[in-house]
């Protein structure tokens, strides 16, 4: 934060539209879980991730997820054809707003594990939003 209460950004933002599958991590899994049903056999929700950067994400959700609980994230190209997987680790939720009485969610997210291979993997995501690929732009 700046003296001014704006809060800086480490990284540039792009606005995105891509589907997105999320699942609780193993060690918060007695903490968070859901009715019978919601999620399908393997434990995944999806979600719409709404912008992303090196640092972390932003994604849309009809389920709540409190702050602070760790998931896995899945991102698969959203080609016809292309069976990629464009990212695939574990995050932190640092925010949620609930955005309408649908329920539907705003969390906002950071890489809990910011190794080597996540950090490419997201720099890889970024190039293709770039090339217009998937649909982004930054802002």
């Amino acid at each position: 934060m700046t003296g001014s209460g704006l809060m800086m950004r480490r990284s540039e933002r792009h606005d995105i539209a891509l589907p997105a599958k999320v699942r609780v991590a193993p060690e918060h899994g007695e903490a968070v879980v859901y009715a019978k049903g919601v999620a399908d056999e393997k434990g995944w929700l999806p979600v719409e991730l709404v912008d992303f950067s090196t640092g972390g994400f932003g994604f849309a959700s009809g389920y709540f997820f409190p702050r602070g609980v760790k998931l896995e994230i899945r991102v698969q190209s959203p080609v016809p054809g292309d069976e990629r997987i464009l990212l695939s680790c574990f995050i932190r939720i640092m925010r949620v707003q609930m955005t309408d009485r649908r329920p539907a969610y705003l969390c906002g997210a950071s890489f809990a594990d910011a190794t080597e291979e996540v950090r490419e993997q997201a720099e890889a995501l970024i190039e293709e939003l770039g090339g217009g690929e998937l649909g982004g732009g930054s802002c």
